[in-house]
C-alpha cells in the first residue's frame, strides 16, 4: 500500500509512531512545496503573493489538511473514539491539548469495533 492511500482514507486504526510518521512526510512535503512555488513566483513574476500561487497553494493547504483530518480520524479510532472527536481540531486552545493527547494516548489493545490493532498486523 503506498503512503498515499495510507494517509488519505479513514477505514481502520493507526498506531502512534505511524501517527507521527505521516503527520512528519505531510508536514515536510507541505513545508517544502510551499518554499519551492513561493520561490518559482517570485523568480518568474517577482511577486510571491501572486493569484496563480495562492490558488496552488489553497489546493495544496486544503489536501493536506483533508490527509490530516483523515489521519486524525484513523488515531482517534485506535483509541475506540468516534472520528467525530477531529472536530476539536478545529477549536482554539482545545486543539493543542487535543493534539498533544493524540501522540500520548495508547491504543485499545487488540480488536475494537474499527478493527484489529496495528501493532498486531
Amino acid at each position: 500500500m503506498s503512503i498515499f492511500n495510507e494517509i488519505f482514507t479513514t477505514d481502520g486504526r493507526i498506531n502512534r509512531l505511524r501517527y507521527l510518521k505521516y503527520m512528519i512526510v505531510l508536514a515536510l512535503i507541505s513545508g517544502v512545496s510551499t518554499f519551492v512555488l513561493s520561490s518559482m513566483a517570485t523568480f518568474f513574476t517577482g511577486d510571491p503573493n501572486s493569484l496563480p500561487i495562492t490558488m496552488i497553494t489553497g489546493a495544496w493547504v486544503l489536501i493536506a489538511g483533508a490527509g490530516n483530518i483523515m489521519l486524525i480520524i484513523r488515531r482517534l479510532h485506535d483509541m475506540d473514539k468516534s472520528g467525530w472527536f477531529a472536530l476539536l481540531t478545529f477549536v482554539p486552545v482545545v486543539n493543542v491539548i487535543f493534539s498533544i493527547a493524540m501522540f500520548f494516548v495508547p491504543g485499545t489493545v487488540g480488536y475494537n469495533r474499527y478493527g484489529a490493532d496495528p501493532l498486531i498486523e
